[in-house]
């Protein structure tokens, strides 16, 4: 491979920007599973699938600090959440925040947490990465 068309890595990671991409990861698993069960459940939208596909695009991006794909991971975010939250109404299914069916609700909570945390890590890793 010819050195100019080498991809390159940053060589080190803020504490930020390495729970940026922890947190997108974590997300994107609980995406894959939570969709996962919707399609044996036939309890599934599309939306779903733009979301984690939107996701899984972001990841390289992460890794290779990309400033502008920090924000849009916020975006994103929370348009996840928002959409978690409406999803029942959509579905008619129970919702996920009134407990009725215990520990897979917990699971939402982690999901909510763990986007909470993304979304700061996001906010700093953007911030870090703009020029001086």
């Amino acid at each position: 491979m010819i050195k100019d068309e080498m991809i390159y890595l940053p060589e080190n990671y803020t504490p930020n920007q390495t729970g940026a991409i922890a947190c997108l990861s974590a997300i994107l698993m609980w995406g894959l599973t939570a969709h996962g069960v919707g399609w044996m459940l036939n309890q599934t939208t599309v939306v779903y699938s733009i979301l984690i596909i939107l996701s899984w695009m972001l990841l390289p991006l992460y890794i290779k600090l990309i400033r502008q794909a920090f924000i849009a991971g916020i975006f994103l975010s929370i348009l996840a959440m928002c959409y978690l939250l409406i999803t029942p109404s959509l579905l008619g299914t129970a919702a996920w925040f009134t407990f009725s069916r215990g520990l897979v609700d917990i699971t939402y909570v982690m999901f909510y947490v763990i986007s909470l945390l993304g979304i700061q890590f996001n906010y700093k890793s953007w911030r870090e990465l703009l020029p001086k």
